[in-house]
């Protein structure tokens, strides 16, 4: 599904997202062990696909922002 109307919030959403998960992913690190980028690379999987369908003209320079 493509988006036509992307609104105007919607960078700062996933901006927020991926703050998010970077901070969960520092959490879990600390308590059950492991790295934090391979917490994080789960987290943003999901995350990068949104990116990727909402900024389907320039996906990739957005998905490596994530």
């Amino acid at each position: 599904m493509y988006y036509q109307f992307i609104p105007s919030n919607y960078k700062e959403a996933l901006r927020d997202k991926a703050r998010l998960n970077i901070c969960i992913a520092k959490d879990l690190s600390e308590n059950f062990g492991g790295s934090k980028a391979d917490y994080l690379k789960r987290l943003n999987r999901k995350l990068r696909s949104k990116i990727a369908v909402a900024y389907s003209f320039n996906a990739h320079s957005f998905a490596m922002a994530a």
